[in-house]
């Protein structure tokens, strides 16, 4: 297989490295699992770009799709998790909220 150069390719493969490198720090920082998974993501994205950068875009046509639909896939994951998350945290300050209004003996404010 040649080589086969596409400045596209290419600066998508180095944005799918930096991505990953960046995902990768800021988990290690927060440790929340979100960058991560869109930081692998994009390193399958990078897989599939390298490969087709290689020559290899013919004969891994399925492979490179079933790499790019799983990276998809795990930014779905990554984000619905979160979501789920953020929901449930907004939920339960709420709780702590209504609770503490309720020993207080506080009431919602009524505007006409």
């Amino acid at each position: 297989m040649a080589f086969e150069w596409d400045p596209v390719l290419f600066v998508n493969l180095l944005l799918c490295i930096a991505i990953v490198i960046l995902g990768y720090l800021c988990y290690r920082k927060s440790g929340e699992p979100l960058p991560v998974c869109i930081g692998a993501a994009f390193g399958l994205f990078g897989v599939s770009h390298a490969a087709t950068l290689a020559g290899f875009r013919v004969p891994l046509t399925i492979p490179l799709i079933l790499v790019r639909t799983l990276a998809y896939l795990l930014v779905l994951f990554a984000l619905w998790q979160h979501l789920k998350t953020s929901l449930m945290q907004k939920e339960a300050t709420q709780a702590w909220v209504d609770f503490f209004k309720g020993e207080t003996g506080q009431q919602d404010e009524k505007r006409p």
